[in-house]
């Protein structure tokens, strides 16, 4: 350092020390250190709780074993279970997670069985939630003995007054589907007359499961959930649509109704109520004429 007296460098290379020392002696951020690693931990707890979720419920969905009897048949036939489910969701109110499951028949949809995780009022159950969608009778086995027996069909199709043809083109087919839905409403909860109780709802964008004709491989229907707008995403209240023949030798839309809940449901085609069905009053009022829910404790975490 040119010009420069050995006392001036003394001092310069001292103020470099300090200044080296002051940041190696600033307290270090723990409480953001420590932050970081709870929810580092939080977010490993939660992968691996729903690793164990998704384990049970996939276990459980295959070992539940359904056979359909269709109007006209003596036979019973094995349904076939679809390897995954079709959706996933949680709520605020009841199911911490859940899944929803479906079984079908020459490519139609017969069951759909809802498997959640309940720890409402401090509970640690499983709900297991189980509908008929057969125009036959459905007959389900679960692991551990349970059966049960559906009475009437799980569906009856109505014609969708005004819609129009169902076209011979997929795409088409398709778009017709999702503009019919769009004249869908609903309500659950507390239908009073001024439905100030009641949850209004309508049917999800995407369908949850859609379905094609085995030989011409047209779209054939779809099954959508009605949903609250608010993010309440559990499929109580369940809206199937379908082509369907109209006896003419043609074929036209039609649609069908699917509760999976206790609640209190409400369906209305261009605001004109078309399908009520109450609520169940007791939990221990599980077996019905075309579904049933029971529970299940749960013994992990």
């Amino acid at each position: 350092m040119r010009g420069s007296s050995p006392a001036r460098v003394a001092t310069l290379a001292c103020a470099v020390l300090l200044a080296g020392a002051a940041v190696f002696l600033m307290p270090w951020p723990r409480d953001a250190i420590a932050d970081d690693l709870e929810d580092d931990f939080q977010k490993d707890e939660a992968k691996q709780r729903k690793e164990r979720y998704t384990n049970w419920m996939r276990d459980f969905s295959k070992d539940t074993t359904l056979h359909v009897t269709m109007p006209g048949e003596e036979d019973e036939t094995l349904a076939e279970r679809v390897p995954n489910p079709i959706f996933r969701f949680n709520t605020k109110a009841i199911a911490d997670d859940g899944t929803l499951w479906i079984w079908t028949r020459d490519a139609r949809p017969v069951a759909l069985q809802k498997e959640e995780v309940c720890n409402y009022g401090g509970a640690r159950l499983w709900t297991i939630c189980f509908a008929s969608v057969s125009e036959g009778l459905v007959t389900a086995r679960w692991p551990g003995g349970r059966r049960y027996a559906a009475t009437q069909p799980g569906v009856t199709y109505r014609p969708i007054p005004g819609a129009e043809s169902p076209s011979d083109k997929a795409k088409t087919r398709t778009a017709q589907m999702k503009a019919l839905k769009g004249r869908f409403s609903g309500l659950i909860g507390q239908l009073s007359a001024d439905e100030e109780g009641a949850m209004r709802v309508k049917a999800i964008t995407t369908p949850l499961y859609e379905y094609a004709d085995k030989d011409s491989k047209l779209p054939l229907g779809a099954i959508f959930s009605m949903v609250e707008d608010k993010g309440e995403m559990n499929p109580g209240l369940l809206l199937i649509l379908e082509a369907r023949p109209d006896g003419k030798g043609k074929s036209r839309w039609e649609y069908g109704v699917v509760r999976l809940g206790m609640g209190q449901f409400l369906l209305r085609l261009d605001d004109q109520e078309v399908w009520r069905s109450d609520a169940v009053t007791s939990p221990s009022h599980q077996v019905h004429d075309n579904w049933t829910f029971y529970f299940i404790p749960r013994k992990f975490e």
